[in-house]
């Protein structure tokens, strides 16, 4: 993946709405569902592509994740 400025160019992975772990798990999942969904209807082409997001995002999400430099804004009174 190129980097620009110590970015990805699609984008970090680091984002504080993925720190909990169960919504990354959550993302992992539908992208290996929609793999098997593709496969099984014969897409082997879209069975590949998807399969690729899928383990891009089991690497990013949940191996390589480092979690969140910023915190979101608290709750003012």
């Amino acid at each position: 993946m190129a980097k620009k400025k110590g970015k990805f160019v699609f984008g970090g992975f680091e984002h504080p709405w993925l720190d909990p772990l169960w919504r990354r798990i959550l993302i992992v999942g539908f992208c290996a569902a929609w793999t098997g969904l593709e496969y099984y209807n014969d897409n082997q082409t879209w069975a590949i592509i998807v399969g690729a997001i899928t383990a891009y995002a089991f690497y990013g999400y949940l191996i390589a994740y480092k979690g969140s430099t910023t915190k979101p804004p608290e709750d003012q009174e």
